[in-house]
């Protein structure tokens, strides 16, 4: 009885052993684990805010990498005032779409009663819009302002390959 214990313990012991690497997914030779690591060179960060007229925000990647813009939000509120009525405004991007100089454009209203906001317009991409030239700063351009109102942008992304 004992002897049989024995072998099952030593056969126990020589079967977790020589599954232990696997098990583990450790990398041997030319191949690479499948398990996840523990950072993610995607993760998002917060690039930057604004609620002042004409600023710019500038998202500058080290030479070589790409921005990605993962996430922006846009609120337009009029301050203690209305807002004077006037055009429509439009925040404004560069080195995001088809060209370098060109990319989307966001419209904002500007008949908002005094201390009111019009709902926030929230977009996001998970894996990120890429920029279309590495090294070159994508930057979120603020409208121009309508008396009495303020756009705040906020922006995220990642650089990366």
């Amino acid at each position: 009885m004992r002897n049989l214990m024995l072998r099952s313990l030593l056969g126990a012991a020589l079967a977790l052993g020589l599954c232990g690497a696997a098990l583990a997914q450790q990398a041997t030779g030319n191949i690479t684990p499948v398990q996840q690591t523990a950072t993610d060179q995607r993760a998002a960060t917060w690039i930057g805010t604004s609620g002042a007229t004409g600023v710019t925000l500038t998202a500058q990647p080290p030479a070589g990498q790409f921005f990605y813009l993962t996430a922006i939000d846009i609120t337009n509120c009029a301050q203690a005032s209305a807002v004077t009525a006037a055009n429509s405004t439009t925040v404004t991007t560069t080195n995001l779409g088809n060209t370098s100089t060109a990319g989307p454009i966001w419209t904002v209203g500007s008949g908002v009663a005094a201390g009111l906001c019009q709902p926030t317009m929230q977009e996001s991409w998970p894996s990120g819009l890429k920029s279309n030239t590495p090294g070159l700063a994508t930057t979120i351009v603020l409208p121009t302002f309508a008396t009495n109102q303020v756009i705040r942008v906020n922006a995220y992304g990642y650089f990366g390959f």
